[in-house]
């Protein structure tokens, strides 16, 4: 018999919820399977290897109390705020099954009289337009698929968050290896449903998970989580809040400035490389 686990997140904060995860990724295999809900405070979660001065409007974010969160998984930048819902499949890869996962979050949908296409790319639309979008991450024998839902989430602040639509901007960084996001129209499943709460959705979630799983399913809260892992927690937490893992993680690249002036940055060391004009 398969053990599956559901685990619902009560912390807004970013760095708990990430850190939870990745406990339950590293230190729970004893279940074959397991569903994590959460949402988070404002804040910018991008891919393990993006460039957060690249995809991020920096200032903006620590003007508005927008924390920064960088992931283990790849894929690009993201917004998070209470009218956004993030779930996590935690798997052993013998049973890990994205179309599983992605039938089960539009079965889920569907109970609001709405159905989601899945795109190429593993994003979920409605009429073209991303509700969804999803990253993946595998260590080991344990596969990780993640992912957001747009319920009723500030989309005027989403956008003056990221830089992706901002080419100009972009085109400053050059040499890097860090991986661009895709910039795509995105709308609130509460458009097409009056009044939809982020919690409607997890409870349609959490039905379908039990029904899927002929109800056989373990519960947890994050405090039990924590109380037998404290030492872990806190230092992973400690990792995801840092300076070194939020910034310092960047692949090297070089940016130019206003004036032309080229930097070399690695980390948190920058080097002066020359001016544009005079290079070329």
């Amino acid at each position: 018999m398969k053990k599956r686990l559901i685990v619902l997140s009560d912390s807004k904060d970013p760095y708990i919820n990430q850190t939870i995860e990745e406990i339950l990724f590293t230190s729970y295999g004893d279940f074959e399977q397991i569903l994590f809900l959460w949402v988070n405070a404002p804040s910018v979660v991008f891919g393990r290897n993006q460039n957060p001065w690249r995809e991020i409007d920096v200032k903006y974010a620590e003007a508005h109390g927008i924390q920064l969160v960088r992931r283990l998984s790849g894929g690009g930048t993201v917004y998070h705020d209470t009218g956004n819902l993030n779930f996590s499949f935690i798997e052993n890869h013998s049973v890990y099954d994205e179309k599983k996962h992605f039938h089960l979050i539009n079965e889920a949908i569907g109970k609001f009289g709405l159905a989601l296409d899945i795109s190429p790319r593993k994003d979920m639309s409605i009429h073209g337009e991303k509700v969804s979008g999803s990253a993946f991450y595998l260590k080991g024998m344990r596969r990780l698929h993640h992912g957001t839902l747009l319920v009723d989430s500030d989309l005027e602040i989403l956008w003056n968050c990221l830089k992706v639509k901002d080419e100009s901007y972009k085109n400053r960084f050059t040499e890097t290896r860090s991986i661009a996001s895709v910039g795509s129209p995105v709308v609130n499943l509460s458009q097409f449903v009056n009044h939809l709460k982020v919690s409607d959705v997890i409870n349609a979630i959490v039905d379908v998970f039990y029904a899927n799983s002929a109800y056989e399913v373990q519960t947890m809260s994050i405090h039990e989580v924590i109380r037998a892992h404290q030492s872990q927690f806190l230092k992973v937490k400690s990792r995801h809040n840092s300076w070194d893992w939020i910034f310092g993680e960047t692949p090297d690249f070089n940016y130019c400035d206003e004036q032309g002036n080229v930097f070399e940055i690695s980390g948190s060391t920058v080097k002066p490389y020359g001016n544009i004009n005079s290079i070329f």
